[in-house]
């Protein structure tokens, strides 16, 4: 078994959810998604995750699928979760995302989720993704909803995010390569909505204490603690439940996707076909 990967901000790693209900509230969205993936594919269905991370999902789909790839640009990553998860059906490959190293129509289903607000050049990105998926095959993707999250005209407090969207803007950046799209949400209970919108509004509070170009430089293990003694400062007190409180208070269960009113959700989620 490989060793544990270190915490970076930029990707969930299942290991580190525990260290707050907030974190773990994230994770449970991640989860979500990914059993919204598993209704949507066959088990013949051929799979390609974009962005895939520490792997942990790329694996949850194995089991329902003929076969799945999972391809991330840092390669560290790709050795831990090829030593975790790797199967018979279950694949991972270093990849930058914008040149796949795959043939033309060869997967079903591609998946990215929450990856596109990432990627630098984004049409460049979904122009490959449109290239290896199927004629009849899908694209689903999940990215934050910008509405609730950033104020108009201001940049990511993310620091590895390059861009957010709205629903519009999501649908419309989507429509230029793909035919038929579809952006519904992923919304939580009234009480994670509320916990998700306090979480990111403390983030905003910190991001604008300190300019994002200056963040960057900023290690992410000190930025935790920093934005743990502006909570205290702030006197905004931290959840008095213990760890196994809030893993038995909340479940995938807790998650569900709207069709319509999208911008009130947490994330976004799109289906495409060609």
């Amino acid at each position: 078994m490989p060793g544990r990967l270190a915490k970076t901000g930029e990707r969930i790693i299942p290991e580190h959810f525990l260290y707050s209900k907030e974190a773990y509230l994230v994770y449970l969205r991640h989860l979500f998604s990914y059993e919204f993936i598993k209704e949507s594919v066959s088990e013949q269905s051929c799979v390609l995750e974009v962005g895939c991370g520490e792997g942990y999902g790329t694996s949850r789909l194995s089991s329902v699928v003929k076969h799945i790839i999972g391809v991330d640009v840092d390669e560290r990553v790709i050795e831990y979760a090829s030593k975790k998860y790797g199967s018979e059906n279950c694949s991972f490959k270093l990849s930058n995302g914008v040149t796949l190293p795959f043939d033309t129509n060869m997967f079903d289903v591609v998946v990215s989720l929450e990856v596109i607000e990432h990627i630098q050049d984004d049409i460049k990105f979904l122009t490959e993704i449109r290239r290896v998926v199927k004629a009849k095959g899908t694209y689903i993707l999940t990215t934050p909803n910008k509405t609730y999250r950033i104020r108009p005209h201001k940049k990511p407090w993310n620091r590895f995010h390059v861009r957010e969207y709205s629903p519009d803007e999501l649908e419309n950046t989507l429509k230029t390569i793909f035919s038929d799209v579809r952006v519904w949400g992923i919304c939580g209970s009234a009480e994670i909505q509320n916990i998700e919108q306090a979480r990111v509004k403390q983030a905003q509070k910190f991001a604008n204490l300190i300019p994002l170009n200056l963040r960057r430089l900023i290690p992410v293990s000190l930025e935790t603690w920093m934005i743990t003694l502006l909570k205290t400062l702030l006197k905004k007190p931290h959840s008095s439940q213990n760890t196994r409180d809030f893993l038995e208070a909340y479940t995938i269960h807790d998650y569900h996707l709207v069709k319509e009113h999208v911008e009130e959700s947490l994330d976004l989620l799109a289906i495409c076909k060609p």
